[in-house]
């Protein structure tokens, strides 16, 4: 608007759909008016993310349902205006006052406190009902609001307009009805037509029933009451295979009798709340008084950890919880039953009125999941239906299920659910009734009902090593506790595995555990030593269960999965590894999700718990021949390749390439920064080189290491594994004899080796690479190998040594005849300079090598010299000058994740703040580099410390 104001938005969901905005109707697409009719249900409450995705894509999700979401959020504003839609933790909220909302109005009139006089009850029921234009939702394409949502309103209209008929009967009798006196008979014979109507269209519903047989009495007609009894009589036999209720037969008892059948006439509703009491929703069911069934299995002997699971649960207890149903998900053998056995024992005497229990045998290696219907079956007979009483149909079993738990303080543990559509019918309706449902599939259909999911992890070190000391005993666990902590190690955290582990301690007391401990080695073994004949206590047969259940798509993902180098992977990567479209690898991913066997540990990225990447592995290698297994891996290693080539070149386009690097061509490049892509996938990239050197993939050794040194070498806690996957490569480029390749992993080789404080191997290397340059004749290569040597030489002091073999880089580099190659040799002929204390000729060279490189093509060599200008500007005595230097330095390190050059520069610029009394800037840099230290696990913190704690104190 152009005043400023916020638009006046009106959203009605109860009949046709329809917005306005300032009165102008406004016509939204498909998936925006599921999005809008989503939040408007949500009555102004805050509406979760997951549930909103739910309502509008249903079980057909997005690659991305948060971002899809979050896009089409910004379509709906710029229609009904930013601030009708707001963002709020984790999800969103309409926020449009609940007059403007007409399903929000509804819900604020009909649970209004009830008024002493009925007339003002009668009127806000009357303003309710009339805001219903027909089935909810109409025009709006989503299943959940058609399922879930549309009935639950649906009944919530129909007690409303109980409770007004009940008020209207109530008014007949003094004559109070709208109308007057004289309008009594016709209001009465408008009554009566009004719930003929009522109960040829809802021939179940026995509150109706009721109030027809009372207003017929009413108005004298008592032959048509005991007619209308009748035909509901062969309705619910006919329907249910049930009779009346026993509040209705009571009526129909006083009717024969001539006694008042008001007086016994079933009430429809709580006057209080105007919530439908038992008999108006159910009627008798026939069961037995006095039965409380205790259906809960044995709880576990020994439980540990699930402190947040646990507290999850008990809000389940607050009287207005909301809502009652919780569902425990993850993978098989992570602890589902024996955590919600441990909490049902514990709360059990919270629930007086009993705990069912059912097995639903969803990822069940023996039997079939278990039809509702079965289920019910058996809950009812346990709450002491007869037999007899039971309906044939499993619709009508469900509803009658539903009656008799409404109102009744009930646990309903639903164990080992295959998916939604089994739990579903098996929920109580509204009511102080609690559910706990377990299963290995996230049930999104659940939780898009407002269910609470609780996804349950493995074990903590600590709460494995609790979990096996209770198991074996205090005393054995206390004797070997190094023996404790590889079973849980190799156990993965996975509480089956360390219960079975358990197992095989106790049956061989004179054991050790470290014996157990061994024996738990990684490979196939472990899974053979978590075996069990019992199939439900049997590590590898567990995760068969689930296997089997996959679809072919995602069965294939799995095994390829376990061919897969690394502890980890994209979806990007998925796709190059499924060799198909990126489309159905997301389909299968999201399948293993469900199940969990994967998990997605962050947006776009998914791990395998250890022991299902090992069971994962085994199914590659039975069910998938050789070369598909082989050829997957060439898949991936050539997709990884050309990201990391392409990614390199982004990040470090002034490098220089070399000839042994081989590009497989275009792939399919993530949307991420460089710097981000490879801190994502650095440990994957150096598996990847390993499994590429075990298939003999010589090519794409030498290629990858190349394209990931430039990047991995900057930090310290990857230096051991890079030194392992420079030596495969320098083994490769031996093996091959390319001797380019050979050169450059042998000057790597000594950067890391100089980088460890291994000085003696270091030199070894570098005189190795100068004379293997020498041999090749490459004047870039040369300047190089004398450049790497000369800064190794001043980190041992041996300052004179390091300027002549500056002098040589720079004698190399001048024959390139190219800038950069002169830049470097002149920048570390100053920085050797510098430290033998030559300052006149050091500082000239160091500003000749800035000159000649520009930040566009050379911001990291130009990062270094200005390093080298801060040294010499420091020893100068010109510290302001020598800060401004630093200053440059670090914030080009910072930008290109060079950590340790970083932290070397900041630690000297913190130094000079504090020396020349910028205390405030010196605190920061401090900081950073306390930070720096402590992420990357250098040494020096004490020092550090002591310096940050100098630099508070004084700014």
């Amino acid at each position: 608007m152009d005043d400023g104001q916020r638009p006046a938005v009106t959203v009605a969901v109860l009949g046709p759909f329809a917005v306005t905005v300032d009165g102008a109707e406004v016509h939204l697409p498909g998936r925006l008016r599921a999005l809008l009719a989503g939040l408007a249900v949500g009555a102004s409450a805050p509406v979760p993310v997951e549930r909103l995705v739910e309502v509008v894509w249903g079980e057909d999700l997005p690659v991305s349902p948060q971002r899809s979401l979050q896009v089409l959020v910004s379509r709906l504003r710029s229609v009904v205006g930013d601030d009708a839609v707001e963002t709020v933790p984790g999800g969103y909220r309409l926020a449009v006052p609940a007059g403007q909302v007409d399903v929000a109005s509804f819900a604020a009139l009909v649970t209004a406190p009830p008024d002493d006089a009925p007339r003002p009850e009668r009127r806000r029921l009357l303003a309710a009902l009339a805001l219903w234009r027909g089935a909810p939702f109409d025009g709006v394409g989503s299943v959940v609001l058609h399922t879930v949502d549309g009935p639950r309103l649906d009944e919530q209209r129909l007690t409303a307009l109980a409770r007004r008929i009940e008020l209207d009967l109530a008014a007949l009798d003094h004559g109070a009805l709208d109308g007057g006196h004289d309008g009594h008979g016709q209001a009465n014979d408008a009554l009566v037509a009004e719930l003929r109507e009522l109960t040829d269209r809802y021939p179940l519903q026995e509150r109706f029933w009721g109030q027809l047989l009372t207003a017929l009495v009413a108005v004298g007609r008592r032959d048509e009451a005991l007619d209308a009894y009748a035909r509901l009589d062969r309705t619910l036999a006919d329907d249910l295979g049930i009779g009346p209720g026993e509040a209705l037969r009571r009526q129909h008892r006083a009717i024969l009798a001539g006694t008042d059948a008001r007086a016994v006439a079933p009430s429809t509703t709580d006057p209080a709340t105007g919530a439908a009491t038992a008999a108006a929703t159910g009627g008798d069911s026939g069961e037995q008084p006095g039965w409380v069934p205790r259906q809960l299995p044995l709880g576990p002997l020994a439980f540990s950890g699930r402190a947040d699971a646990l507290a999850a649960l008990d809000t389940l207890l607050a009287d207005d919880a909301a809502p009652r149903v919780v569902v425990l998900d993850g993978a098989g053998g992570v602890g589902k039953t024996t955590t919600a056995l441990h909490w049902a024992h514990r709360v059990a005497a919270r629930f007086p009125d009993g705990q069912l229990y059912a097995n639903l045998r969803g990822f069940d290696p023996a039997s079939a999941p278990v039809p509702a219907g079965q289920v019910v079956r058996a809950f009812l007979e346990a709450l002491g239906v007869a037999k007899g009483r039971v309906p044939a149909t499993q619709d009508a079993r469900l509803a009658l299920y539903r009656s008799v738990v409404a109102g009744r303080r009930l646990l309903v543990v639903l164990d080992n659910a295959r998916d939604a559509d089994q739990v579903a019918p098996l929920l109580p309706g509204a009511g102080p009734a609690v559910t706990v449902v377990t299963s290995r599939a996230t049930l999104s259909g659940l939780t898009a009902r407002d269910a609470r999911r609780v996804a349950l992890g493995t074990l903590t070190p600590a709460e494995g090593a609790d979990l096996l000391a209770l198991r074996v005993g205090a005393g054995r666990a206390a004797a070997e506790p190094e023996a404790v902590r590889r079973i849980v190690e190799r156990c993965a955290g996975l509480p089956l595995a360390v219960v079975i582990a358990a197992a095989r301690v106790l049956a061989r007391p004179a054991f050790p555990l470290s014996a157990v401990a061994d024996a738990l080695a990684d490979g196939g073994a472990r899974l053979d030593a978590l075996g069990d004949d019992d199939a439900m206590a049997d590590v590898r047969s567990v995760f068969a269960t689930s296997y089997r259940a996959l679809t072919p798509d995602g069965a294939r993902m799995f095994r390829l999965l376990g061919v897969h180098p690394g502890p980890d992977l994209s979806r990007e990567a998925a796709g190059a590894l499924l060799d198909g479209a990126q489309e159905h690898a997301d389909s299968a991913l999201a399948e293993l999700v469900r199940v969990s066997l994967v998990a997605e540990h962050s947006p776009g990225r998914y791990a395998m718990h250890d022991l299902v990447a090992e069971y994962a592995g085994e199914r590659a290698r039975q069910d998938e021949p050789r070369a598909v297994r082989e050829a997957a891996v060439r898949r991936v290693t050539t997709w990884y390749l050309g990201v990391a080539l392409e990614m390199d070149r982004r990040r470090w386009p002034a490098r220089v390439g070399q000839e042994f690097v081989r590009d497989p061509g275009p792939v399919r490049v993530p949307e991420q920064e460089p710097t981000a892509w490879f801190r994502a996938e650095r440990t994957v990239l150096l598996a990847v080189v390993e499994a590429a050197r075990a298939q003999g993939l010589t090519g794409e050794v030498l290629s990858l290491v190349w394209a990931l040194y430039s990047t991995l070498s900057h930090r310290a806690e990857l230096r051991d594994a890079l030194w392992a996957v420079l030596v495969a490569a320098r083994d490769v480029a031996v093996e091959v004899r390319d001797r380019r390749a050979e050169v450059w992993c042998t000057r790597y080789l000594a950067a890391l080796a100089a980088d460890a404080g291994r000085a003696a191997e270091c030199e070894e290397l570098r005189r190795r690479t100068i004379g293997l340059a020498t041999e090749l004749g490459d004047v870039k290569v040369l300047q190089m190998a004398h450049q790497g040597y000369a800064g190794d030489l001043v980190r041992w002091g041996r300052h004179a040594d390091a300027v002549r073999q500056a002098e040589q880089a720079l004698v190399q580099g001048r024959r390139t005849g190219e800038p950069y190659y002169t830049a470097h040799s002149l920048n570390i002929l100053a920085w050797a300079l510098a430290h033998d204390g030559d300052l006149g000729r050091a500082l000239p060279l160091a500003e000749q090598a800035l000159a000649l490189l520009n930040d566009d093509d050379n911001p990291t060599t130009r990062a270094v010299v200005w390093d080298t200008l801060g040294l010499v500007h420091t020893a100068l005595g010109d510290l302001e000058r020598a800060i401004a230097c630093y200053q440059e330095a670090v914030v080009r390190f910072r930008e290109f994740d060079m950590r340790q050059d970083l932290v070397a520069a900041e630690r000297r610029l913190a130094g000079l703040l504090g020396g020349v009394g910028r205390w405030a800037e010196a605190r920061a840099a401090w900081q950073d580099c306390l930070d720096q230290h402590l992420e990357l696990g250098l040494g020096g913190v004490p020092a550090i410390r002591a310096e940050l704690a100098r630099a508070t104190a004084m700014a």
